[in-house]
């Protein structure tokens, strides 16, 4: 009997398609705001630009922060993580610091 595609395939590869859509435009216009304050700071160096700019700037701060936060905490938690597997496997084995812990395989016959 041959299997039909399901609908749950079709709205998968949908879902993915409209996530890197979503993302990308997220960043072209993170991008796009960036450059364009760039491009004033550049051309109109005064304490009321910087106030105008810092106005409309502020509310795109707390948003970048904790999307940065994110990839930041994941890999400050998988060092810590990875250190106490480490310490563990030194434990296991009652091998000292200086020495490495890496499992090697073993020989067959």
């Amino acid at each position: 009997m041959i299997p039909l595609p399901s609908q749950r395939e079709e709205l998968e590869g949908e879902d993915q398609e409209g996530s890197a859509t979503v993302w990308a435009f997220l960043l072209i216009l993170f991008f796009f705001k960036l450059a364009t304050v760039v491009l004033i700071f550049w051309h109109l160096r005064t304490w009321d630009s910087g106030v105008v700019l810092g106005a409309t700037l502020w509310y795109w701060f707390p948003p970048l922060i904790l999307l940065g936060a994110g990839p930041v905490l994941f890999y400050y938690r998988l060092r810590k993580v990875r250190g106490r597997r480490e310490a563990l496997h030194r434990s296991e084995w009652m091998v000292g610091d200086d020495q490495d812990v890496s499992v090697r395989p073993a020989h067959r016959r």
